[in-house]
Protein backbone atom coordinates (compact mmCIF):
# COMPACT_ATOMS: atom_id res chain seq x y z
CA UNK A 1 0.00 0.00 0.00
CA UNK A 2 2.72 2.33 0.90
CA UNK A 3 4.20 1.51 -2.42
CA UNK A 4 1.36 2.26 -4.61
CA UNK A 5 0.93 5.77 -2.43
CA UNK A 6 4.57 7.06 -3.65
CA UNK A 7 3.89 6.00 -6.91
CA UNK A 8 0.64 7.24 -7.50
CA UNK A 9 1.77 10.78 -5.92
CA UNK A 10 5.09 10.81 -7.81
CA UNK A 11 3.89 10.62 -10.84
CA UNK A 12 1.64 13.70 -10.12
CA UNK A 13 4.56 15.05 -8.66
CA UNK A 14 6.57 14.66 -11.81
CA UNK A 15 3.60 15.45 -14.49
CA UNK A 16 2.71 18.87 -12.46
CA UNK A 17 5.73 20.34 -13.95
CA UNK A 18 4.79 20.18 -17.60
CA UNK A 19 1.42 20.01 -17.04
CA UNK A 20 0.41 22.94 -18.84
CA UNK A 21 2.07 21.91 -22.11
CA UNK A 22 0.09 18.43 -22.23
CA UNK A 23 -2.26 17.94 -24.30
CA UNK A 24 -5.97 18.07 -22.09
CA UNK A 25 -7.13 14.80 -23.48
CA UNK A 26 -3.79 13.49 -22.15
CA UNK A 27 -3.95 14.93 -19.18
CA UNK A 28 -7.43 13.33 -18.44
CA UNK A 29 -6.19 10.26 -19.16
CA UNK A 30 -3.25 10.65 -16.75
CA UNK A 31 -5.86 11.70 -14.41
CA UNK A 32 -8.53 8.75 -14.41
CA UNK A 33 -5.32 6.31 -14.36
CA UNK A 34 -4.37 7.92 -11.04
CA UNK A 35 -7.67 7.94 -10.14
CA UNK A 36 -8.15 3.88 -10.94
CA UNK A 37 -5.02 3.26 -9.08
CA UNK A 38 -6.44 5.43 -5.89
CA UNK A 39 -9.67 3.19 -5.57
CA UNK A 40 -7.23 -0.30 -6.40
CA UNK A 41 -4.95 1.11 -2.89
CA UNK A 42 -7.96 2.10 -1.28
CA UNK A 43 -9.77 -1.08 -2.16
CA UNK A 44 -7.43 -3.55 -1.61
CA UNK A 45 -6.08 -2.75 1.49
CA UNK A 46 -5.76 -4.77 4.55
CA UNK A 47 -7.97 -3.78 7.66
CA UNK A 48 -4.45 -3.85 9.65
CA UNK A 49 -3.15 -1.45 7.15
CA UNK A 50 -4.53 1.99 7.91
CA UNK A 51 -6.20 3.17 11.87
CA UNK A 52 -9.78 2.74 12.58
CA UNK A 53 -10.59 -0.01 9.18
CA UNK A 54 -10.73 -2.93 12.24
CA UNK A 55 -13.79 -0.71 13.47
CA UNK A 56 -15.29 -0.24 9.99
CA UNK A 57 -14.84 -4.41 9.80
CA UNK A 58 -16.44 -4.59 13.79
CA UNK A 59 -19.90 -2.45 12.53
CA UNK A 60 -19.54 -3.59 8.58
CA UNK A 61 -20.18 -6.89 10.31
CA UNK A 62 -22.52 -5.49 12.97
CA UNK A 63 -25.21 -4.33 10.37
CA UNK A 64 -27.59 -7.27 10.66
CA UNK A 65 -30.75 -4.52 9.82
CA UNK A 66 -31.51 -1.77 7.74
CA UNK A 67 -32.20 0.25 11.54
CA UNK A 68 -29.39 2.30 11.12
CA UNK A 69 -29.24 3.85 15.22
CA UNK A 70 -26.36 6.23 15.55
CA UNK A 71 -24.69 5.44 12.01
CA UNK A 72 -25.35 7.43 9.11
CA UNK A 73 -27.95 5.69 6.56
CA UNK A 74 -25.41 5.09 3.53
CA UNK A 75 -23.01 3.39 5.90
CA UNK A 76 -26.17 0.81 7.19
CA UNK A 77 -27.50 0.12 4.06
CA UNK A 78 -24.57 -0.21 1.89
CA UNK A 79 -23.09 -2.53 5.14
CA UNK A 80 -25.89 -4.34 5.02
CA UNK A 81 -26.84 -5.39 1.52
CA UNK A 82 -23.24 -6.15 0.84
CA UNK A 83 -22.52 -8.26 3.70
CA UNK A 84 -25.83 -10.07 2.65
CA UNK A 85 -24.31 -10.88 -0.01
CA UNK A 86 -21.83 -12.65 1.03
CA UNK A 87 -18.70 -9.77 0.36
CA UNK A 88 -15.99 -8.95 2.48
CA UNK A 89 -15.07 -6.00 4.20
CA UNK A 90 -12.84 -4.73 1.15
CA UNK A 91 -16.31 -4.63 -0.57
CA UNK A 92 -17.29 -1.84 1.91
CA UNK A 93 -13.72 -0.25 1.19
CA UNK A 94 -14.42 -0.55 -2.83
CA UNK A 95 -17.64 0.35 -2.63
CA UNK A 96 -16.79 4.17 -0.68
CA UNK A 97 -13.53 4.46 -2.83
CA UNK A 98 -15.83 4.32 -6.35
CA UNK A 99 -18.10 6.67 -4.67
CA UNK A 100 -15.45 9.17 -3.38
CA UNK A 101 -12.68 9.15 -5.52
CA UNK A 102 -14.41 10.07 -8.65
CA UNK A 103 -16.11 12.92 -6.90
CA UNK A 104 -13.08 14.54 -5.92
CA UNK A 105 -10.84 14.00 -8.88
CA UNK A 106 -13.99 15.75 -10.52
CA UNK A 107 -14.30 18.69 -8.40
CA UNK A 108 -10.75 19.38 -8.73
CA UNK A 109 -10.82 19.26 -12.28
CA UNK A 110 -13.47 21.69 -12.18
CA UNK A 111 -12.01 23.66 -9.84
CA UNK A 112 -8.22 23.97 -10.54
CA UNK A 113 -6.27 25.82 -12.64
CA UNK A 114 -3.31 23.15 -12.41
CA UNK A 115 -5.16 19.78 -11.33
CA UNK A 116 -2.23 17.83 -11.28
CA UNK A 117 -0.41 19.74 -8.67
CA UNK A 118 -3.75 20.04 -6.43
CA UNK A 119 -4.29 16.45 -7.36
CA UNK A 120 -0.60 15.75 -5.67
CA UNK A 121 -1.69 17.87 -2.51
CA UNK A 122 -4.42 16.16 -2.40
CA UNK A 123 -2.58 12.53 -2.05
CA UNK A 124 0.24 14.12 0.49
CA UNK A 125 -2.67 14.42 2.98
CA UNK A 126 -6.73 13.95 2.83
CA UNK A 127 -6.16 10.97 0.29
CA UNK A 128 -4.67 9.26 3.29
CA UNK A 129 -6.56 10.63 6.05
CA UNK A 130 -10.08 10.77 4.55
CA UNK A 131 -10.25 7.72 1.41
CA UNK A 132 -7.62 5.50 3.73
CA UNK A 133 -9.24 6.04 6.89
CA UNK A 134 -12.25 8.25 7.31
CA UNK A 135 -14.30 7.13 4.03
CA UNK A 136 -17.40 7.85 5.51
CA UNK A 137 -15.74 11.64 5.91
CA UNK A 138 -14.62 11.39 2.41
CA UNK A 139 -17.68 11.83 0.71
CA UNK A 140 -19.04 14.22 2.82
CA UNK A 141 -15.91 16.20 2.44
CA UNK A 142 -16.02 15.94 -1.91
CA UNK A 143 -19.64 16.82 -1.51
CA UNK A 144 -18.95 19.78 0.92
CA UNK A 145 -16.41 21.07 -2.19
CA UNK A 146 -19.29 20.64 -4.94
CA UNK A 147 -21.09 22.57 -2.27
CA UNK A 148 -18.72 25.30 -2.49
CA UNK A 149 -18.56 25.62 -6.19
CA UNK A 150 -22.24 25.72 -6.92
CA UNK A 151 -22.77 28.27 -4.13
CA UNK A 152 -19.84 30.87 -6.27
CA UNK A 153 -21.90 29.76 -9.59
CA UNK A 154 -25.11 30.93 -7.63
CA UNK A 155 -26.82 27.57 -7.99
CA UNK A 156 -27.87 27.15 -4.20
CA UNK A 157 -30.08 24.39 -4.92
CA UNK A 158 -27.58 22.30 -5.97
CA UNK A 159 -25.29 23.08 -3.23
CA UNK A 160 -28.43 22.35 -0.41
CA UNK A 161 -28.31 18.90 -2.16
CA UNK A 162 -24.64 18.38 -2.24
CA UNK A 163 -25.00 18.92 1.80
CA UNK A 164 -27.97 16.87 2.54
CA UNK A 165 -26.75 14.07 0.18
CA UNK A 166 -22.91 14.58 2.08
CA UNK A 167 -25.08 14.37 5.26
CA UNK A 168 -25.96 10.45 4.43
CA UNK A 169 -22.86 9.58 4.08
CA UNK A 170 -21.25 11.86 7.60
CA UNK A 171 -23.29 13.78 10.11
CA UNK A 172 -20.53 16.43 9.65
CA UNK A 173 -21.94 17.43 6.59
CA UNK A 174 -24.22 19.21 8.76
CA UNK A 175 -21.68 21.80 9.28
CA UNK A 176 -20.94 22.05 5.80
CA UNK A 177 -24.48 24.83 5.27
CA UNK A 178 -22.54 27.34 7.28
CA UNK A 179 -21.58 28.56 4.19
CA UNK A 180 -24.85 30.00 2.87
CA UNK A 181 -23.58 32.49 5.09
CA UNK A 182 -20.53 33.96 3.32
CA UNK A 183 -20.24 34.86 -0.24
CA UNK A 184 -17.67 34.98 -2.64
CA UNK A 185 -17.52 39.34 -3.27
CA UNK A 186 -13.99 40.55 -2.88
CA UNK A 187 -13.38 41.04 0.88
CA UNK A 188 -13.89 44.68 2.53
CA UNK A 189 -11.61 46.04 4.81
CA UNK A 190 -13.57 44.80 8.63
CA UNK A 191 -13.56 41.11 6.59
CA UNK A 192 -9.64 41.71 6.36
CA UNK A 193 -8.97 42.79 9.75
CA UNK A 194 -11.61 39.80 11.61
CA UNK A 195 -9.65 37.30 9.07
CA UNK A 196 -6.59 38.37 10.24
CA UNK A 197 -7.27 38.13 13.97
CA UNK A 198 -9.28 34.81 13.71
CA UNK A 199 -5.93 32.63 14.51
CA UNK A 200 -4.14 35.30 17.29
CA UNK A 201 -7.85 35.29 18.96
CA UNK A 202 -8.58 31.69 18.51
CA UNK A 203 -5.33 31.09 20.06
CA UNK A 204 -5.48 33.16 23.09
CA UNK A 205 -9.04 31.52 23.74
CA UNK A 206 -7.35 28.02 23.54
CA UNK A 207 -4.47 28.81 25.99
CA UNK A 208 -7.17 31.12 28.36
CA UNK A 209 -9.20 27.45 28.80
CA UNK A 210 -12.62 28.92 27.35
CA UNK A 211 -15.33 26.20 27.65
CA UNK A 212 -17.91 27.73 24.60
CA UNK A 213 -20.31 24.75 25.68
CA UNK A 214 -21.18 27.10 28.85
CA UNK A 215 -22.16 30.16 26.53
CA UNK A 216 -24.49 27.49 24.12
CA UNK A 217 -27.83 26.82 24.91
CA UNK A 218 -29.02 23.11 25.49
CA UNK A 219 -31.41 23.68 22.52
CA UNK A 220 -28.60 24.86 19.90
CA UNK A 221 -26.22 21.88 20.88
CA UNK A 222 -24.80 23.09 24.36
CA UNK A 223 -25.57 19.61 26.12
CA UNK A 224 -24.17 17.92 23.19
CA UNK A 225 -20.47 19.97 23.90
CA UNK A 226 -20.80 19.38 27.37
CA UNK A 227 -21.06 15.26 26.60
CA UNK A 228 -17.56 15.96 24.78
CA UNK A 229 -16.00 17.56 27.92
CA UNK A 230 -16.98 15.27 30.11
CA UNK A 231 -15.61 12.34 27.26
CA UNK A 232 -12.25 13.74 27.24
CA UNK A 233 -12.11 14.80 30.74
CA UNK A 234 -12.18 10.71 31.11
CA UNK A 235 -9.86 10.15 28.67
CA UNK A 236 -12.08 8.16 26.48
CA UNK A 237 -10.93 10.50 23.38
CA UNK A 238 -7.37 10.24 24.31
CA UNK A 239 -6.70 7.62 21.35
CA UNK A 240 -8.21 9.19 18.56
CA UNK A 241 -7.50 13.01 19.58
CA UNK A 242 -4.06 13.63 17.56
CA UNK A 243 -1.32 15.81 17.76
CA UNK A 244 -2.02 18.71 19.75
CA UNK A 245 -2.34 21.69 17.54
CA UNK A 246 0.41 23.57 17.66
CA UNK A 247 2.56 20.39 17.34
CA UNK A 248 0.67 19.50 14.27
CA UNK A 249 3.30 20.53 11.25
CA UNK A 250 0.15 20.21 8.83
CA UNK A 251 -1.94 22.80 10.77
CA UNK A 252 0.91 24.64 11.12
CA UNK A 253 1.87 25.27 7.29
CA UNK A 254 -1.67 25.39 6.64
CA UNK A 255 -1.42 28.70 8.90
CA UNK A 256 1.52 29.99 6.79
CA UNK A 257 -0.86 29.12 3.35
CA UNK A 258 -3.97 30.92 4.84
CA UNK A 259 -2.26 34.21 5.74
CA UNK A 260 -0.02 34.13 2.73
CA UNK A 261 -3.26 34.50 0.53
CA UNK A 262 -4.61 36.73 2.67
CA UNK A 263 -1.77 39.36 1.91
CA UNK A 264 -1.80 38.35 -1.56
CA UNK A 265 -5.75 38.05 -2.22
CA UNK A 266 -6.40 40.85 -4.82
CA UNK A 267 -3.73 39.26 -7.02
CA UNK A 268 -4.35 35.94 -6.52
CA UNK A 269 -8.19 36.20 -6.98
CA UNK A 270 -6.96 37.43 -10.86
CA UNK A 271 -6.19 33.54 -11.04
CA UNK A 272 -8.68 31.74 -8.37
CA UNK A 273 -11.99 33.29 -8.37
CA UNK A 274 -13.06 30.67 -5.56
CA UNK A 275 -10.04 32.26 -3.03
CA UNK A 276 -12.51 34.73 -1.02
CA UNK A 277 -15.06 32.38 0.18
CA UNK A 278 -12.21 29.79 0.37
CA UNK A 279 -10.35 32.03 2.54
CA UNK A 280 -13.33 32.52 4.83
CA UNK A 281 -13.80 28.83 5.18
CA UNK A 282 -10.13 28.30 6.21
CA UNK A 283 -10.48 30.72 8.77
CA UNK A 284 -13.83 28.74 10.16
CA UNK A 285 -11.63 25.81 10.10
CA UNK A 286 -8.98 27.61 12.53
CA UNK A 287 -12.18 28.75 15.04
CA UNK A 288 -13.22 25.21 15.27
CA UNK A 289 -9.60 23.76 16.11
CA UNK A 290 -8.79 26.19 18.53
CA UNK A 291 -12.55 27.26 20.21
CA UNK A 292 -13.57 22.92 20.47
CA UNK A 293 -9.87 21.97 21.33
CA UNK A 294 -11.10 22.75 24.84
CA UNK A 295 -14.53 20.81 24.81
CA UNK A 296 -12.97 17.47 22.37
CA UNK A 297 -9.83 17.38 20.53
CA UNK A 298 -11.96 14.85 18.56
CA UNK A 299 -14.72 17.14 17.62
CA UNK A 300 -12.08 20.13 17.04
CA UNK A 301 -10.15 17.66 15.01
CA UNK A 302 -13.11 16.86 12.63
CA UNK A 303 -14.25 20.05 11.76
CA UNK A 304 -11.33 21.39 11.22
CA UNK A 305 -10.29 18.70 8.68
CA UNK A 306 -13.48 18.93 7.31
CA UNK A 307 -13.69 22.59 6.31
CA UNK A 308 -9.49 22.58 6.07
CA UNK A 309 -10.01 20.46 2.61
CA UNK A 310 -10.57 23.64 0.77
CA UNK A 311 -6.36 23.99 1.74
CA UNK A 312 -5.92 21.53 -1.51
CA UNK A 313 -7.13 24.19 -3.91
CA UNK A 314 -5.15 27.50 -1.60
CA UNK A 315 -1.85 25.91 -1.82
CA UNK A 316 -2.48 25.46 -5.90
CA UNK A 317 -3.00 29.19 -6.20
CA UNK A 318 -0.36 30.20 -3.96
CA UNK A 319 1.97 29.38 -6.98
CA UNK A 320 0.88 32.09 -8.88
CA UNK A 321 2.57 34.62 -6.41
CA UNK A 322 5.44 33.37 -7.60
CA UNK A 323 7.61 34.70 -10.85
CA UNK A 324 8.25 32.80 -12.43
CA UNK A 325 5.68 30.15 -11.54
CA UNK A 326 8.17 27.53 -11.51
CA UNK A 327 9.66 28.57 -7.97
CA UNK A 328 6.44 28.31 -6.94
CA UNK A 329 5.64 24.91 -7.88
CA UNK A 330 9.12 23.24 -7.08
CA UNK A 331 8.09 25.17 -3.48
CA UNK A 332 4.40 24.06 -3.01
CA UNK A 333 5.99 20.20 -4.36
CA UNK A 334 8.37 20.54 -1.65
CA UNK A 335 5.88 20.65 1.28
CA UNK A 336 3.28 18.27 -0.24
CA UNK A 337 6.05 16.03 -0.67
CA UNK A 338 7.14 15.97 2.93
CA UNK A 339 3.28 16.41 4.29
CA UNK A 340 3.27 13.18 2.50
CA UNK A 341 5.79 11.09 4.31
CA UNK A 342 4.75 13.01 7.48
CA UNK A 343 1.55 11.20 7.03
CA UNK A 344 2.69 8.40 6.00
CA UNK A 345 4.62 7.88 9.07
CA UNK A 346 1.95 8.72 11.42
CA UNK A 347 -1.16 7.28 9.79
CA UNK A 348 0.40 4.52 8.44
CA UNK A 349 3.95 3.31 9.67
CA UNK A 350 3.40 4.37 13.07
CA UNK A 351 -0.21 1.78 13.01
CA UNK A 352 1.89 -1.35 11.95
CA UNK A 353 4.63 -1.02 13.89
CA UNK A 354 2.99 0.69 17.45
Amino acid sequence: MLLGILIIFAICIVFSFVEERIQERDRIILFVLVGLGMILIAGMRDIYDTPDSDNYERMYYSAKTLESGLREPSFTIISYYLSSLGFGINALFFTYAIISIPLRLNIIWKMSQMPLVTLAIYISHYYQLHDLIQIRTAVASALFLFAIYYRVQKKNKLAILSLIIGTLFHYAALAGFIIFLFNNKPLKQYQQIILYAIVPLGVIFYFAGFDIASFIPDEFGGNRLAVYRQLKDKGIEDEQAGWIFYKNPLVLTNICLYYGCLIYHRYLTNYDKFLPIMLKIMALAFVCMLTLENISSVLASRLNEYFEIVSIFMWTTAIYAFTPQLYGKILVNVISTARCFACMLFYTIGYLTR
